[in-house]
């Protein structure tokens, strides 16, 4: 038996695999007409100058807001670091004069789907809302648990629960609580 025939097999499957997981995830998404439209077009902003810094990237991932991405995820692929990660996988395979939206859908996913982006997104939102929040001693239990899943020091929290009893009339939010116990 040919030596090398397992390892053909073994990449025309790999292949196989990949362009199927590819078409998996967009077939298995209930997709808008407008989403089918736009994942049907190129991805000329990468090759027609338009692409000139973060605010253009974000504008550009912003358009596949309808096809599912929420506003977290148009800032963190809308970042110069996630969109060179993402090309870089990319272009192993294709030109970027042939790839579309869809490649590029795909692969935010791809990336979407994975236990860190997961745990990224979700330490993120909950950041976000301590910061905005205004600490209040009638609804520390509620924050308090927040606190604990962003894996505060009990130092801190025992900080801030006493920031918090002298002072009950409290209209910082917790970033600004945090900040003044800094100094």
């Amino acid at each position: 038996m040919n030596t090398r025939f397992p390892f053909i097999l073994l990449f025309l499957c790999v292949a196989f695999l990949s362009n199927a997981q590819e078409q998996l995830v967009t077939a298995e998404l209930a997709l808008t007409d407008p989403c089918k439209l736009l994942i049907s077009k190129k991805l000329d902003f990468l090759i027609d100058g338009s692409f000139q810094d973060e605010a253009s990237l974000r504008k550009e991932i912003a358009r596949l807001k309808e096809c599912g991405l929420d506003d977290f995820d148009v800032q963190f692929f809308g970042r110069m670091e996630s969109m060179s990660a993402i090309l870089r996988k990319m272009t192993k395979e294709k030109q970027l004069e042939q790839m579309t939206f869809e490649h590029l859908f795909v692969e935010i996913k791809k990336m979407k789907a994975t236990s860190s982006f997961t745990e990224v997104k979700k330490i993120t939102l909950l950041s976000e809302t301590l910061a905005t929040r205004k600490g209040n001693l009638k609804k520390w239990n509620r924050d308090v648990t927040i606190f604990q899943e962003l894996g505060a020091s009990r130092n801190v929290i025992a900080q801030v629960f006493e920031y918090l009893e002298s002072h009950p009339e409290n209209t910082k939010t917790y970033q600004e609580i945090l900040e003044s116990l800094k100094k």
